[in-house]
C-alpha cells in the first residue's frame, strides 16, 4: 500500500479555509494511482505548531474530514493514519479517536493507522 502525505498546511489556506485546489489536484493524482490499480493511506503532516491545544487538534480534524470529502470518489483511499501529533497531545487517545469517528461518519470503510 503506498502511503501519501498530505500537509496541513497544504489543505488549509493562510485565512483558514480550505484549499481546493490542492484538494483537486489531491484527488486528480488519486484518480490516477487508482487507474494503476493502486491501494493508497493517507498520512496527514501536522506540525505541533500548529496543533496546540484541543481546539487547534479538532481544527485539523474538520480540515481532513474536508479533505476526505473531497476525495471521496476515489476507491484507491482505504484511510487515513491518525495524525501523529495527536499522541504526544494531553487528551491525544480522544482526539485519535474523534478523529477516527469524524471520518467514518461519511466513510465507514476507512480504516486507521
Amino acid at each position: 500500500m503506498q502511503k501519501i502525505q498530505v500537509a496541513y498546511k497544504d489543505i488549509v489556506l493562510a485565512e483558514g479555509g480550505p484549499n481546493e485546489e490542492y484538494l483537486a489536484s489531491l484527488r486528480n493524482q488519486l484518480k490516477d494511482l487508482e487507474a494503476q490499480g493502486q491501494e493508497v493511506m493517507l498520512v496527514p503532516d501536522v506540525p505541533a505548531q500548529n496543533c496546540k491545544d484541543v481546539d487547534a487538534a479538532l481544527e485539523v480534524t474538520a480540515a481532513y474530514r474536508h479533505c476526505a470529502r473531497r476525495v471521496k470518489d476515489c476507491a484507491c483511499v482505504k484511510g487515513f493514519e491518525i495524525p501523529a501529533v495527536f499522541a504526544a497531545m494531553e487528551r491525544g487517545g480522544e482526539l485519535a479517536d474523534n478523529f477516527k469517528s469524524e471520518l467514518l461518519e461519511k466513510h465507514p470503510h476507512y480504516v486507521f493507522e
